[in-house]
């Protein structure tokens, strides 16, 4: 504390963070420091709230860019990019203190009649959110102005579970599909029956190490998952048949280009083997295509199916949320069919012995 131009002044660091206050001209020196006192304690306690800081939407968006590139997925940040792009022509030149809810529901109106789909929308919205929660953190905003913004429904496109048929009819397909390095090159059919048999993203899939695997105990480890978590994924046969050959191969990792490097996008002849094996549908006037990401939901699907606990469900797959796992307890049409048959057999058990007991007690034997 001292004296400036008559002016009792407080200066002092908290947690990193600069605080500085005057405390009042003309007072005395034992009144000052009971207002500092008290201003230390308002900061102590989180009772202060620091002046929001002057700055554009622009110069703001560099700063969150350099921040999502060192902190986010390579994949995250590319996407964070093409959101702040289309943002851009929409908030340039505003101080971020300015943007308001209001607006925010025009951007939404304007990208939807410009014919971006509700997930696009939304993800522009997610990245505009987590901007102003971040330039609370960074002492740029009291508080953020869009915290009850809401997201556009999304009609999601509904999980494709493989049947048995079809199956075999992409895995055909993918072995007769042209790819890149010669025929000794060729990974898609076990690219694709090891998703199958593993659950794995596909991220996940290209960057596993060798290291990472442990044939001799029944387990990999998926290193950094999409929650930034790591897991151990159980191997059944099948994907301990693939891992054995596919280590042979040169390379850190697993799946390799011809090259021996890594994989970092899927190869077209995965579509071109799926159009073949006929795995396009019509859904609510809408053309849809089977996905990789459906090989990690039929994985799923079956293990539900089969009767696997939802905790076992959730760990092996690596959610978080019950609600998410909870989609593979019995999806398909066909199951739930099953299901109710099987009430079928108990009528007939039960009709069965009812009969037995009347042919006993009528003396007629119950052979």
């Amino acid at each position: 504390m001292y004296l400036r131009d008559r002016n009792w002044v407080i200066e002092f660091y908290h947690n990193g963070v600069r605080f500085k206050k005057a405390l009042g001209k003309g007072i005395s020196k034992t009144v000052a420091k009971e207002r500092a006192e008290k201003f230390r304690r308002e900061v102590r306690e989180g009772q202060h709230q620091l002046k929001a800081r002057r700055i554009t939407f622009e110069k703001f968006t560099e700063k969150y860019l350099d921040h999502a590139r060192v902190n986010k997925r390579p994949k995250s940040a590319r996407r964070n990019e093409v959101s702040i792009k289309m943002m851009m022509m929409f908030f340039k030149g505003q101080l971020i203190g300015s943007i308001h809810p209001f607006q925010v529901e025009g951007y939404k109106k304007a990208r939807r009649d410009g014919g971006a789909s509700p997930a696009t929308v939304n993800r522009d919205v997610a990245c505009l959110r987590n901007m102003m929660n971040m330039a609370v953190d960074w002492g740029y905003l009291r508080s953020s102005p869009l915290s009850r913004i809401k997201m556009i429904r999304e009609d999601n496109e509904k999980m494709w579970v493989l049947s048995a048929e079809e199956e075999i009819r992409l895995l055909e397909e993918c072995a007769k599909s042209p790819q890149r390095g010669g025929k000794e090159q060729r990974y898609l059919v076990d690219l694709v029956r090891f998703a199958l048999h593993s659950g794995m993203r596909l991220e996940e899939i290209f960057s596993l190490l060798k290291v990472d695997v442990h044939l001799d105990q029944d387990f990999l480890i998926v290193v950094d998952s999409k929650n930034h978590e790591s897991r151990n994924v159980p191997l059944n046969e099948t994907t301990k048949e693939i891992l054995l050959r596919r280590m042979e191969k040169p390379g850190d990792h697993v799946f390799t280009n011809s090259k021996g490097g890594k994989l970092t996008v899927l190869t077209n002849a995965f579509w071109s083997a799926a159009k073949e094996a006929g795995l396009i549908r019509e859904e609510g006037g809408k053309r849809v295509r089977f996905r990789f990401h459906d090989l990690r939901h039929t994985f799923g699907s079956r293990l539900g199916m089969g009767g696997v606990d939802l905790k076992s469900i959730m760990e092996i797959l690596g959610h978080k949320s019950a609600k998410v796992a909870m989609r593979y307890q019995h999806p398909t049409p066909s199951h739930k069919l099953e299901a109710v048959r099987s009430l079928d057999q108990i009528r007939r058990s039960s009709k069965s012995l009812s009969e037995q007991k009347w042919r006993v007690r009528s003396g007629l034997g119950g052979r």
